[in-house]
């Protein structure tokens, strides 16, 4: 399915407020829950009911929306062709040095 670049940045941003709201909403919740726990608070079961059941939906809206914006963000990162972009090499920093050069040793002096 194609869309234009309107649809893409309104999907973009809708995606962007849903992550926004749910995590917000994991982190009250948790925020709540463990501050009462540490402190000794008893809070009343129908509010840790409350608190759990957002904690249940805003999961999987969460999930929901960022594998969108993954498949969104491998779909804008594909070239036309329909092969993906290339990567960009990195240095390996672990590799041993090359065959041809070696190491001079110092000849200590005897005295």
């Amino acid at each position: 399915m194609k869309q234009t670049v309107k649809q893409a940045e309104k999907l973009e941003k809708l995606l962007n407020w849903l992550m926004g709201v749910s995590i917000a909403l994991l982190g009250a919740s948790s925020a709540i829950m463990s501050i009462a726990g540490l402190a000794g608070f008893a809070l009343p079961p129908v509010l840790l009911r409350v608190l759990g059941i957002v904690s249940l939906l805003s999961l999987p809206v969460l999930v929901y929306s960022t594998v969108k914006k993954l498949l969104a963000a491998r779909e804008t990162a594909k070239l036309p062709s329909g092969q993906a972009a290339p990567a960009e090499k990195k240095p390996n920093l672990g590799a041993a040095a090359p065959q041809g050069a070696k190491k001079q040793k110092k000849k200590k002096r005897r005295k």
